[in-house]
């Protein structure tokens, strides 16, 4: 493979890019002390003792930022309560939201942010519904 001075210097950009590299030291492997005397050896040993640090707070699972909210079951008193709180927020028709509760535990609503969640199970849980957010 032969490439010109041009072809060359698009492909190190692209180098740079795809591995986040910021400069050329790093390219060529002259950054992070790999060609210091012995004594520039204890100065790097910080830095790599910070890298496994930094790779561990990538390691945290992200924050969860959809939530649903499923109807785990309800007070046999306020089942009618339940069920027009559950026709209020899905739109379905009388006899399909009855269902809906009796199938109980089932997720009601799906892909929320963390406060319509929220409300959703509040105002479920006023109606007499036990609500979980998943």
């Amino acid at each position: 493979m032969q490439l010109n001075l041009y072809e060359s210097m698009e492909f190190v950009d692209y180098l740079k890019d795809k591995f986040g590299i910021e400069n050329d030291a790093q390219l060529y492997g002259m950054g992070g002390g790999m060609m210091m005397p012995a004594g520039g050896a204890v100065a790097a040993a910080p830095a790599a003792e910070a890298a496994p640090a930094e790779a561990k707070e990538e390691e945290k699972p992200a924050e969860k930022t959809e939530f649903g909210v499923e109807l785990k079951g309800f007070d046999a008193k306020g089942k009618i309560k339940v069920i027009k709180e559950i026709r209020a927020i899905t739109g379905l028709g009388l006899k399909e939201a009855k269902e809906l509760v009796e199938k109980a535990p089932v997720i009601i609503k799906e892909h929320l942010t963390k406060d319509e969640a929220d409300g959703l199970a509040e105002k479920i849980k006023a109606a007499g519904g036990e609500v979980e957010l998943k």
